[in-house]
């Protein structure tokens, strides 16, 4: 039988709850680099056989990938599921591993919430100026949505990491 944990029930729920919407930006996502895909693959296939392309291909896949990669990063803070050095790590007992895993949560969380405060001051900056991009005229703050919406997240998840390995630092 599995020892109880020692999480305290709101925090679990909080993660649960964090889980479940990061699993939701993480899949949208998904969707918009597959719409990206989509389009590319439209693109190739249209020069390649009747030699027409699609018009914004290039604005339309770097906003896919941007939607992309800044929508699942809170789905990766929460799973732990960024690079790390585990053979230095794996060695530390119970309680050292949750105190760094509590520091590097904090010090991840204050780093993404600083680039989401600077994103937020350049979406706001392109928003204000009328920032379009190059070929569509797709106003620049959708490229800036994700990348601030998907930072806040990510510190939010961070903190949420951090609070956990604290509760298992003080329960080891």
């Amino acid at each position: 039988m599995a020892a109880p944990s020692r999480e305290p029930r709101a925090l679990a729920q909080a993660h649960a709850a964090a889980e479940r919407i990061a699993r939701g930006m993480a899949y949208a996502g998904v969707a918009l680099l597959g719409a990206g895909v989509l389009v590319l693959m439209a693109d190739i296939a249209g020069r390649k056989t009747v030699g027409i392309s699609v018009l914004g291909t290039l604005d339309l896949t770097q906003l896919a990938v941007m939607g992309c990669v800044f929508l699942a990063m809170p789905l990766a803070f929460l799973r732990g599921a960024h690079v790390g050095v585990e053979f230095i790590t794996d060695r530390l007992p119970p309680r050292a591993l949750a105190v760094l895993e509590c520091a590097v949560g904090f010090l991840g969380m204050a780093f993404v919430a600083a680039l989401a405060w600077y994103g937020a001051r350049q979406a706001h900056l392109a928003w204000t100026q009328g920032d379009q991009s190059a070929t569509l005229g797709i106003p620049m703050i959708l490229y800036w949505a994700p990348l601030v919406v998907g930072l806040t997240a990510s510190a939010a998840a961070a903190l949420l990491v951090a609070l956990r390995a604290a509760a298992r630092a003080r329960g080891a």
